[in-house]
């Protein structure tokens, strides 16, 4: 059973959110046919699912794009818990990636949410690729204690974010994703985007495992700890969220 899913849509506002296929399978799929299965798909993820999991309390999650695994994917798993709970009346309550993380699903307000581990930042001075990709002024510059993880930049809001170029060149050869945030003075309402062309993603429309990031910053800079974050990306995304002490939850 393979179908699509949308996760981070918000109609009112005309954001599209992304999607991702959800292939619910049998064992003896390899790492090779995911990634043939994935390379095939237009979808931004494929999400792999082995169906002797699928009715289990804890299920083991994988997630590709068209040329590479992907190590954490949060649109990717709620859109597993998605499908799988209208699909078989059942999702499972964690799902754990390769790496041994865990991402938990609730379900609250007749909605299923996303809980995530935060990865924390610390301020350094940014990467020369990153100088060269974003053609404005850095405000602030972060990066996570994850070697080949994610660096965060802040913009000031002179102009929007969803018209500000970023170039992918620069940052082929760096094995890190690019978060690019922006906060607009008058409605202090948060923008983001979501750049990793090193791992085969040129930019995300919907990135729920980003909030895990940019979480921590907001609260950091203004002691927010939750809100809405809008996806400035061509379709555009509303990612709601809550920090609490050590993770990220997500709807």
């Amino acid at each position: 059973m393979a179908q699509q899913q949308t996760v981070f849509t918000h109609p009112s506002t005309k954001k599209m959110g992304s999607s991702a296929l959800v292939v619910l399978h049998h064992t003896g799929l390899s790492t090779f046919m995911m990634q043939q299965i994935a390379r095939t798909s237009q979808q931004p993820a494929t999400v792999f699912i082995n169906v002797k999991y699928s009715t289990q309390v804890l299920c083991p999650i994988r997630w590709f794009n068209q040329s590479n695994e992907i190590k954490r994917c949060g649109h990717g798993t709620l859109a597993a818990a998605l499908f799988l709970q209208q699909y078989q009346g059942y999702c499972p309550h964690q799902f754990i990636s390769l790496s041994g993380e865990i991402f938990k699903i609730t379900y609250k307000l007749k909605q299923l949410r996303l809980s995530i581990e935060q990865i924390a930042s610390k301020e350094v001075a940014p990467h020369k690729a990153v100088v060269k990709a974003i053609d404005s002024t850095i405000l602030l510059s972060y990066a996570s204690a994850e070697e080949g993880g994610y660096s965060t930049v802040v913009l000031d809001d002179s102009q929007p974010l969803c018209t500000r170029s970023i170039l992918n060149k620069p940052l082929l050869s760096v094995a890190t994703a690019l978060i690019v945030l922006q906060q607009d003075s008058k409605t202090q309402q948060w923008y983001f985007r979501y750049f990793a062309p090193y791992y085969g993603i040129n930019e995300d429309q919907a990135t729920g495992s980003a909030v895990s990031i940019i979480a921590p910053i907001i609260k950091q800079l203004t002691t927010q700890t939750n809100g809405a974050l809008i996806q400035a990306s061509k379709n555009g995304a509303r990612l709601n969220y809550h920090l609490t002490c050590q993770s990220v939850l997500l709807y």
